[in-house]
């Protein structure tokens, strides 16, 4: 892991909530959702969904996904954030996702993590673009990692 990896990692962390867009498959449109998420340390997303929301049926159709995590209006730090959302394989992989989302201060407890309606998904980055605007001279971090 690069050093730059580790700042957006560390920020991540710092972080409980993201804003995620989808695409309506009918209508091409765009649409977002605010979302609890976690991370791992490889700067995947972990987050979940109810399988009646928008997102999950637009998942369904189309994995890409954007995201926007932190707004600090005081540190003026963000994350833009692109990649695949895959659901979880097995259950030991989703108790995995579950365990990561419980060491993490986030609004999702336990029993909401585990309603029946509940399905878990990983987002693979292609895209991150990490800025922090409190210096003088901005920091922006930029990676790819389309393969």
């Amino acid at each position: 892991m690069t050093k730059d990896d580790k700042t957006i990692l560390t920020f991540l962390k710092s972080q409980p909530m993201a804003a995620i867009s989808t695409i309506a498959p009918g209508s091409l449109q765009p649409e977002s959702a605010l979302i609890a998420f976690t991370q791992t340390d490889t700067l995947e997303i972990i987050f979940e969904t109810f399988v009646d929301t928008r997102k999950w049926h637009n998942l369904r159709k189309n994995p890409k996904v954007s995201l926007v995590i932190g707004w600090d209006t005081k540190h003026h730090v963000t994350v833009q954030y692109e990649g695949v959302a895959v659901p979880a394989k097995n259950d030991e992989q989703s108790e995995a996702y579950i365990q990561a989302f419980l060491a993490k201060d986030t609004p999702c407890t336990e029993k909401f993590l585990r309603d029946p309606r509940v399905r878990l998904f990983k987002i693979t980055p292609t895209w991150i673009r990490y800025s922090y605007y409190t210096k003088k001279t901005p920091l922006i971090i930029e990676r790819s990692y389309y393969k």
